[in-house]
């Protein structure tokens, strides 16, 4: 404000005195009344790297161009800023508001940072305005703004070449800047790697299963090797690893493959700060049931990993694999019956040694086998003698009482000497080049399967009446391995057009059974559709035939008509000459008689007149 627009102001207040019978004299640093300013926060706390914004609402009593300027200034700095505050948008204003002047940069040592508006009223009365002020500091720390509102133009105040007076109380906006959370730079994707290895192990490729039994922290029971990846390739800068565990189990994350003790985690993370690989290791903690690590490197997710921690063994479920063994002297072992073990809570159970007790030794004896990781045994089982015998599985050997046992299963000694086959296909009708199975079964003299083995019940390879579009059919020699016994499926494609077709082959010396199959290819949709319409124009053609004979006698029977109509009018012509000649012959005898009876009157006439003459005479 102008020296002359401060006399203005003075005098204001001093007829406003008058008015009440009073005389003021205010002095030049005083606020005068109606001079406000206010924020619309005292306090703004932010993190560093975020901006902090306040509302400033201005307002005063202003006479002709009377002019009020805002001072804002750092109070207090933190060493190293270098951000001042400035004007947001949005700003408004009444009663002659006009505009804002613009930021400005310190001008001192001592005024870190000034910005300035101006509010100017063209005609005495009260002036408001609102101003939107942010500040984004780019250190740390505790800053206090000070805002005052000074007569005169901004230009002056921040030349200092007018002192001006406060029209205002100064006000104070303290802006604490917290600093950021220190986050790892992360380079590492999605296609980053997690491989679940056993605890001795930390060079795996894939996943291994991972089943132990629950117990203590002490040591640890998996490995997880973790290796960052930037689109494929090993990541060579910082990066975080984190792990958590969702179900029995604790953590611990490292550089090294070699695990400490357990700290006892559930959630562990780790900052890899070189190329290579990261480790987690997992611990069980006494309970059992299935355990989930979430594995991820930069906060994404690149992979799942399942640990089992089992408790006692308490069932399991057999499996026949191979039914048939060969016996007697020379027999080979075969793997012929597996086995889950499970707890009581159905988790498998590794490690665990369990036995196969067979109901007829004399077939084959009873053995035992250790679980893997997957809970799984597999007994290995040798022929005695040909028969069939039970096999049970259960936690103790045979003569022991079990605590519990598998539902017995059976498993057959037999021979590997066959004597019968029988050739089949899977089914009786196809489409159209459709794969087929052609299966040989071989048998024994007793008819039961055979044994695994290799046999040569066909004299030469299989033939087709019609050409197969693809596979192999039977040849000569048919191994069987496995749980086949005696059985080799062969897969074709039957033939592409339709029609019965029959596969069969020679009985090889001594052998005996069915040596052929037939089945049907059905019609193609095109050939049913070509046939339709074939069958279509013959009862078309047919129709045509009738409707053609049928117009044939239809003209025949009016030809007839027609000849009997022409007779029929030739009678009546001939009835109607003959009765025109008889009318003529009557005509003329009627007319003779009518020329006789008037010759007979004209007589009859004269005679009366000469009876008469007569009688007069």
């Amino acid at each position: 404000m102008s020296t002359k627009t401060t006399f203005k102001r003075v005098a204001l207040v001093a007829v406003a005195a008058l008015g009440f019978g009073l005389l003021s004299v205010v002095p030049s640093s005083a606020a005068i009344s109606g001079d406000t300013m206010s924020l619309s926060s005292a306090t703004t706390t932010i993190t560093l790297g975020s901006s902090a914004t306040n509302v400033l609402t201005q307002s005063f009593i202003g006479a002709n161009s009377d002019t009020l300027v805002v001072m804002t200034t750092v109070k207090t700095n933190v060493t190293g800023n270098a951000a001042v505050p400035f004007l947001g948008t949005g700003n408004s204003g009444t009663g002659g508001y006009t505009s804002l002047v613009a930021p400005t940069s310190p001008t001192t040592v001592n005024i870190q940072a000034t910005l300035t508006d101006t509010v100017t009223v063209g005609t005495s009365g009260t002036v408001s305005g609102t101003y939107n002020v942010s500040f984004k500091p780019t250190v740390a720390g505790t800053y206090v703004i000070r805002f005052a509102a000074y007569n005169g133009t901004a230009a002056n105040q921040l030349a200092g070449t007018v002192s001006g007076f406060i029209v205002a109380d100064p006000i104070l906006w303290t802006v604490v800047v917290d600093a950021a959370p220190v986050v790892a730079t992360t380079v590492g994707d999605s296609t980053s790697t997690s491989i679940l290895n056993a605890a001795s192990v930390a060079t795996g490729s894939s996943d291994a299963t991972i089943t132990v039994a629950a117990g203590s922290a002490i040591t640890a029971v998996a490995t997880i090797v973790v290796t960052p990846k930037t689109s494929g390739v090993v990541s060579t800068g910082s990066t975080s690893i984190s792990a958590t565990i969702t179900g029995p189990g604790t953590l611990t994350a490292s550089g090294s493959s070699t695990a400490a003790g357990s700290g006892n985690l559930k959630s562990v993370s780790f900052d890899l700060n070189a190329a290579g690989a990261a480790y987690v290791h997992v611990y069980g903690d006494g309970t059992t049931g299935s355990s989930t690590v979430t594995v991820k490197v930069g906060g994404v997710t690149v992979g799942t990993e399942t640990v089992i921690f089992s408790g006692a063994a308490a069932s399991a479920v057999a499996t026949v694999v191979k039914p048939v063994l060969t016996s007697g002297s020379g027999a080979a072992a075969f793997d012929a019956v597996t086995a889950i073990v499970k707890d009581a809570a159905g988790n498998v159970v590794a490690g665990k040694t369990v036995y196969a007790v067979s109901g007829t030794t004399t077939v084959f004896a009873s053995t035992s086998a250790v679980t893997t990781s997957a809970g799984k045994a597999t007994f290995s089982l040798t022929g005695l003698a040909a028969g069939t015998s039970t096999v049970t599985v259960q936690d103790v050997a045979a003569g022991s009482t079990a605590t519990w046992s598998a539902a017995a299963v059976s498993v057959r000694a037999g021979t590997d000497i066959g004597a019968s086959v029988v050739m089949s296909l899977d089914k009786a009708t196809y489409s159209q080049g459709e794969a087929a199975v052609v299966t040989v079964t071989v048998k024994d003299a007793a008819g039961n399967l055979v044994a695994d083995g290799t046999y040569a019940p066909f004299s030469a390879a299989a033939t087709s009446t019609r050409v197969i579009s693809g596979g192999s059919l039977p040849g000569t020699s048919h191994v069987t391995t496995g749980s086949a016994n005696g059985t080799v499926t062969y897969a074709i494609n039957v033939p592409t057009t339709s029609g019965a077709f029959t596969i069969s082959a020679t009985a090889g010396s001594g052998w005996t059974g069915t040596f052929s199959a037939t089945a049907t290819v059905s019609q193609s949709a095109a050939e049913i559709a070509n046939a339709d319409a074939i069958a279509a124009a013959a009862d078309a053609a047919a129709e045509a035939t009738d409707a053609a004979n049928a117009a044939t006698d239809a003209a025949n029977a009016a030809a007839e008509a027609a000849d009997a109509a022409t007779a029929a009018a030739q009678d009546a012509a001939d009835a109607v000459a003959t009765l025109g000649t008889q009318v003529a012959e009557l005509v003329a005898g009627l007319k003779a008689q009518i020329a006789a009876q008037k010759a007979a009157i004209t007589a009859l006439t004269n005679l009366v007149i000469k009876i008469q003459k007569k009688l007069k005479a």
